[in-house]
């Protein structure tokens, strides 16, 4: 496979704006000359997540990540490099050039891009044969039967797999995929490796949220066999982390800052036909946290759609926890009668469907009404036990207004005191908790044998365009300490390149806990100041201690100078010439210091 040449790459890293590829993703507000959010790789309510234009990167104090541009695409994504960069160059129109590789093994990032590549070519395949081939007429029938017509299936990109299970393999190594590939695509069986798991089924491309298919859900349309499929787990799908529709619903979400959270894909696809586009669904597993982290990109509230039978009432319970603990504040959409939305668009039609987020129930009433009417309140028992199932809600509320609001709200239904709830709830806390709490935030410290050096290199690292004229009064091997050398060479290598600038130079660090010390100086703002000061005064610092060292070396040469051994080398007169040079820089740095203090 080609790669991507430096140049292009080059080029990428210095256009990307990184302000705007993060808030696609992040929800920024201004603090200062930066920017803040909620960080998107891990749970929090207070932003920690800064991003630095001036310096192209962001960094989290939270969880210590931080990179540029097509790293934060990489990471957030769980794509791989080469598909980071392609994005970020689609998005800023840079047409790539590209190199022979040298007839290299495909990397890890290139088996992810084939395997896109495999599932966005199946996903056309499966949608020839419903729309066009008689083999999927049947499956045409049925999604017209519940009122989701041509339009609804080519927006999704819906699909028929064919009931020959053979197939698939035939026509896939035709395409030049490995049998290495396939094995590791889970569309095929484990037992019987040209035995395709979807067959006769109705297929939903299942995307991630920048529109690539990475998996597929199957519903059967007749014979036996589960009602639903999906692709098992692979090295682009993660389905506890995914979810249906995300693609479609994501600019609506961003708009309305909500999302409707359905049980399954045609329920999803109900919502989207009846104009609600802001509708996605698990795949085949409870509501997530990574779910509701992945929302909360985009939105602050989540309508959770259940039927209302005791297995909805019980899912949705679940599913608040897991919202709360996303950060998302949450309601509940009950559906009546049995039904689901699928089946109401059917039936009653779209503005009945419409209808139904307008009777959503507050997520925190849902669970108090939930657990009074589960239990005799009347008896201390009763009281006890139906207090007992608010406590993994109460725990995820890590807000102390959000929780005492709560509890107060349960206090008064309940008919017991807020204070005796809390009571309750740490001793259960106490009982449960082993080591260091979930949500401790642990300040990075880089170890350093000398501070000074580290600090000074860490200035030049977030300033390199003033490491030119430092280079000239120092070198690495003047440093004392490992972190400030690895990033000298850094700079010098980013230098020689003509990448100026600091996240060129941290690419090059091969050490994430130095890179992450550097991005954290950087999101604090520190070094921003008279850094040209910072530069000169520690260049300063570190050229008289190498020549205070060179002296001593010298005087001890002196002292013990051999004529006869040492003669033919260097002489007695060179040797002191060198330390009077050496003694004259001294003074000369002294006094420079003097003028400038």
């Amino acid at each position: 496979m080609k790669r991507i040449t430096e140049a292009s790459v080059r080029e990428i890293r210095d256009r990307a704006d990184i302000v705007a590829v993060v808030s696609e993703h992040v929800r920024l507000e201004k603090s200062g000359a930066d920017w803040r959010g909620l960080c998107p790789f891990h749970t929090e309510k207070t932003p920690s997540f800064y991003v630095v234009p001036a310096k192209r990167m962001f960094y989290c104090f939270g969880c210590q990540k931080g990179g540029d541009a097509v790293s934060f695409l990489r990471d957030l994504e769980g794509i791989g490099y080469r598909e980071a960069l392609e994005t970020l160059a689609r998005k800023m129109g840079i047409a790539l050039e590209y190199e022979d590789g040298g007839g290299e093994s495909p990397g890890p990032s290139d088996d992810r891009d084939v395997l896109v590549e495999l599932h966005e070519r199946l996903a056309a395949t499966f949608r020839w044969f419903l729309a066009e081939r008689p083999e999927g007429a049947h499956a045409l029938e049925y999604l017209e039967s519940r009122g989701m017509g041509s339009e609804i299936a080519e927006r999704f990109g819906l699909g028929y797999a064919p009931s020959d299970r053979r197939w698939l393999r035939s026509f896939l190594r035709g395409k030049g995929y490995s049998e290495e590939l396939l094995d590791r695509s889970g569309l095929f069986a484990k037992e019987r490796k040209d035995s395709a798991i979807f067959a006769d089924r109705l297929m939903f491309p299942i995307k991630d949220s920048n529109g690539k298919t990475v998996a597929f859900g199957g519903r059967l349309l007749r014979g036996e066999g589960p009602k639903y499929l999906n692709s098992p787990e692979t090295a682009i799908f993660r389905k506890h982390e995914n979810l249906f529709a995300v693609s479609e619903a994501r600019q609506a979400i961003r708009e309305a800052k909500s999302a409707v959270v359905c049980e399954g894909y045609m329920d999803a696809i109900a919502f989207h036909a009846a104009g609600i586009r802001r509708a996605v669904a698990p795949l085949g597993t409870a509501f997530t946290e990574a779910q509701s982290r992945l929302l909360r990109r985009w939105a602050e509230r989540v309508e959770l759609c259940f039927d209302a039978d005791e297995a909805g009432r019980k899912a949705a319970a679940k599913a608040l926890v897991e919202a709360a603990r996303g950060g998302l504040r949450a309601s509940v959409i009950l559906v009546p009668g049995g039904k689901d939305p699928a089946e109401i668009l059917q039936k009653a039609g779209a503005e009945e469907l419409n209808k139904l987020p307008d009777s959503a129930i507050n997520g925190d009433d849902f669970l108090i009404r939930r657990a009074t009417s589960s239990f005799d309140i009347a008896t201390a028992e009763g009281k006890a036990r139906a207090v007992e199932t608010l406590f993994p809600y109460i725990a995820v509320l890590d807000a102390a207004v959000r929780r005492d609001e709560f509890v107060e709200a349960a206090s008064r239904s309940l008919f017991v005191q807020a204070h005796s709830i809390l009571a309750d709830f740490a001793r259960r806390a106490s009982r449960e908790s082993a080591g260091p709490s979930r949500g401790a935030e642990i300040e990075q410290q880089a170890p350093s044998r000398n501070p000074a050096d580290l600090a000074l290199l860490t200035a030049l690292a977030l300033n390199p365009e003033l490491f030119a004229g430092f280079r000239g009064s120092a070198a690495a091997a003047d440093l004392d300490d490992d972190g400030a050398r690895e990033l000298y060479i850094a700079l010098e290598e980013a230098f020689r390149a003509d990448e100026g600038t600091t996240e060129a130079v941290l690419l090059r660090v091969r050490d994430e806990v130095l890179r992450n010390w550097v991005r954290e100086r950087a999101a604090k703002g520190e070094f921003e100041l008279n850094p040209e000061r910072v530069v000169v005064d520690g260049a300063r610092r570190v050229r008289v201690r190498s020549l205070e060292r060179k002296r001593e070396r010298l005087k001890a040469r002196m002292r013990d100078f051999d004529p006869e051994r040492d003669g033919d080398e260097v002489s007695l007169d060179d040797l002191l010439y060198e330390k009077m040079f050496i003694d004259g820089e001294l003074e000369r740095l002294k006094d420079e210091r003097h003028e400038r203090s």
